[in-house]
């Protein structure tokens, strides 16, 4: 689920027909959908208020009273749209811009401040597409942990886990930028739980392209007879990034696997000039 803990309106805006249908869907995703509006130019879908001005206009009628504001759109239209509105990263609404397939989820406007970091990561979760992230200090959280579990287990044995792993790597619980796991686990509660306490979003990764990567990681068994892949935490790890490398082999204790992945795309020319010299 999304969530956007700072109070005010959260407002979808769709500039197609396909934008919109992303943008209903997501709506259904937030925490409380009650506090979404949707907007279109058109009334392309059920639902949606239909802005007969300009976004302009728009987008001034939100900026006072708003949480959050997401256009589903072009960047250059929304960077255009809030330039005249723009104040203070103290002051402004969170501004995330998502194409229509949802593949790139770039945090545009108050990351950090405002909250627009952390819900383009828990968009692009939900889409399973890239969050962009320009902050320096986040960008710099660039470890993808893949979980897999056993039904039932709890949030103290799955974070034990991570921890274990993450020390194993010389990493912090500060480095991880998103936790990920297979469909069937999208509702287990102690990999729910530990993604909150980590406070990072749980990306799903589908059993259909978890099979993509499953006859290099293939270690058949009591993994491949429940879920019908033969690996989860490894490949979730992997396809939870554009591009991602995984860093150690996976690390079992209790229940509970871990596999660490690092963000590629979120090192910068530098960090890989040093890892080559």
């Amino acid at each position: 689920m999304i969530r956007v803990p700072r109070p005010g309106g959260i407002a979808l805006i769709a500039a197609s027909e396909q934008g919109a249908r992303l943008a209903a869907g997501l709506r259904d995703r937030f925490a409380e959908p009650d506090r979404v509006t949707l907007w279109a130019a058109r009334h392309y879908l059920p639902g949606f208020e239909v802005n007969e001005g300009g976004l302009v206009e728009l987008a001034g009628r939100l900026w006072p009273d708003h949480a959050a504001i997401v256009g589903v759109m072009a960047s250059g239209i929304v960077v255009r749209a809030i330039a005249p509105h723009v104040a203070s990263k103290y002051e402004d609404p969170a501004v995330i811009v998502v194409d229509d397939a949802g593949r790139y989820v770039v945090s545009l406007l108050s990351g950090h401040e405002g909250g627009a970091n952390r819900l383009a990561e828990q968009i692009a979760a939900q889409t399973q597409g890239q969050a962009v992230v320009t902050t320096g200090s986040e960008a710099r959280r660039r470890l993808v942990l893949g979980v897999g579990a056993r039904r039932g287990v709890s949030v103290g044995q799955v974070l034990a886990a991570v921890d274990e792993a993450l020390t194993a790597e010389g990493a912090t619980r500060d480095d991880v930028r998103a936790l990920a796991t297979i469909d069937l686990k999208r509702d287990e509660a102690g990999i729910l739980q530990a993604a909150e306490r980590l406070g990072v979003p749980v990306q799903i990764v589908s059993r259909e392209r978890i099979r993509v990567l499953q006859d290099v990681l293939r270690e058949p068994g009591f993994v491949e007879e429940i879920t019908g892949v033969a690996a989860v935490c490894e490949p979730a790890a992997m396809l939870a990034g554009a591009q991602t490398q995984l860093l150690a082999p996976r690390l079992a204790r209790d229940g509970v696997t871990v596999a660490l992945a690092r963000d590629i795309c979120g090192s910068s020319a530098w960090d890989q000039a040093d890892e080559t010299t």
